[in-house]
């Protein structure tokens, strides 16, 4: 699952988004129903920790990947670590050069310029990230109001989907943003690789979300206040089936 968006509202400022109401309890309880339940997001995996860490077995994947939470250990991408200098340049120059009303957010790997609360500056945000990818050779990825910067390594939701996925009969996904698409393709691609395995796609409904992915979803529900039911759901079902 993605987190902003698809398990939290939307807010201004990022730094106060929680869960819906009766999200972590719903994980909870799918966790003990099914074999893997993880948290794919653009969010720092101590983030995620504040949020989700006492759901049993949850495995947090962080900032696309570059960092996992799994059993109480955290790891991150040796490559990824290699960009913390140039991540801590970049966030001096961002407070320095950028509008104030332009949230700069610090994700120690990477950092992404957040101007919800200043629309207008979205050209100067994108423009100014752009520039700094091309100076640096860093990746630019571009989300609701958002621009990020971070390393140049291939690691997405897509592939952080591949290999959790693997020695999976049945997966499901939900998101939200462009960053899910990602995800979507390479679970379609699991899912045609072997017969016998299920894969749905579930696009979560909001203003923000990426038109191409609601094209592609299976199921589309309205807005992240519905996925705790529709998890219940599953875990209701899952729990009455026969035996064997």
């Amino acid at each position: 699952m993605d987190f902003d968006g698809t398990l939290s509202r939307i807010q201004v400022d990022p730094a106060t988004v929680l869960p819906v109401p009766g999200a972590v309890e719903a994980l909870t309880r799918l966790a003990g129903l099914v074999s893997a339940v993880g948290i794919v997001s653009a969010r720092p995996v101590d983030f995620l920790r504040s949020r989700f860490g006492d759901v049993p077995g949850v495995v947090l994947h962080g900032l696309y990947g570059l960092e996992r939470w799994q059993s109480g250990t955290t790891t991150s991408s040796p490559e990824a670590e290699r960009w913390e200098p140039v991540v801590v340049a970049l966030l001096a120059r961002a407070r320095e050069e950028l509008p104030g009303e332009i949230l700069i957010e610090d994700k120690r790997l990477s950092l992404a310029l957040h101007y919800r609360r200043a629309p207008r500056f979205e050209e100067h945000a994108v423009q100014w990230a752009r520039e700094q990818a091309h100076r640096h050779g860093m990746l630019l990825e571009l989300g609701p109001m958002t621009a990020e910067l971070k390393p140049p390594i291939d690691r997405d939701k897509g592939t952080v989907l591949t290999e959790a996925t693997s020695g999976l009969r049945c997966v499901w996904y939900f998101g939200d943003g462009a960053p899910d698409l990602a995800a979507f393709r390479a679970l379609s691609g699991w899912s045609l690789a072997s017969p016998g395995r299920t894969a749905v796609r579930i696009a979560v409904r909001h203003p923000d979300t990426d038109a191409a992915l609601l094209q592609e979803a299976d199921l589309v529900v309205d807005g992240p206040d519905a996925v705790p039911g529709l998890l219940d759901a599953v875990s209701t079902a899952l729990a009455h089936r026969p035996s064997g």
